[in-house]
């Protein structure tokens, strides 16, 4: 089936200040598949296959620990991408992909785009920025987990949100449990650490994952911002 880019393609920031013609070449190569909660998109060890961009739902990508125990790397909302390197390289994808709710996703033929890249030269620029910007994000996570104490990376991370969702009624977008794997600690320690938050008046814990902010200041402090 092919994407529909205007409610697919276009949410991308990869590929936004195209014109119509480089966007129907994309259109051209890619293909919409819908997927149910739980679903694997792709193991570790697979072939490196399509670049993928979600179009609605949640996905996440994460690795797996020698003893088994479950990391996640990112949490993938409409207009997010990954498996990037399906366009530069053919060797095994290292994550795991799995639905978290119901998503619709559109696949793009690495080998293709990277035919695309050559002809236009827009489009290999807007890629690179995009994966210039992806590589000094994760660097900035890598820092804020290996520098940050679990305070300072909780804080941080809500202060992330409020300033994503404008509001002081903030929702976290998965559980608590992929969320503190997302921070890299246990989700007992996320969970003490919020009721601990709680306790200071900085936040209080809602219903449905949802926490309202009670003093701004306190958390920028232990955020260290």
């Amino acid at each position: 089936m092919e994407c529909n880019h205007h409610s697919c393609l276009h949410i991308v920031p990869l590929f936004q200040h195209l014109d119509d013609t480089q966007m129907h070449a994309i259109t051209e190569i890619s293909k919409e598949k819908h997927y149910t909660a739980s679903q694997i998109i792709y193991h570790a060890g697979d072939e490196c296959g399509p670049l993928i961009v979600v179009n609605t739902g949640k996905v996440k990508i994460y690795r797996l620990d020698a003893d088994g125990s479950e990391q996640v790397m990112r949490i993938l909302l409409p207009g997010d991408f990954t498996n990037e390197l399906a366009l530069f390289s053919t060797e095994a994808v290292q994550d795991l992909a799995v639905i978290i709710k119901q998503s619709s996703v559109c696949m793009i033929d690495g080998k293709l785009m990277n035919s695309l890249m050559e002809k236009y030269a827009l489009i290999a620029l807007k890629i690179t920025q995009e994966l210039t910007k992806r590589l000094i994000e994760r660097d900035t996570t890598l820092h804020s987990v290996v520098k940050g104490s679990v305070e300072q990376r909780i804080a941080r991370y809500l202060v992330e949100l409020m300033t994503q969702q404008l509001t002081c009624e903030i929702q976290l977008p998965v559980s608590k449990g992929t969320t503190a794997s997302l921070l890299a600690m246990s989700q007992e320690t996320f969970s003490r650490k919020l009721k601990l938050f709680q306790e200071m008046k900085i936040i209080t814990i809602n219903k449905n994952r949802k926490i309202t902010i009670l003093n701004r200041e306190a958390l920028f402090e232990e955020a260290m911002i």
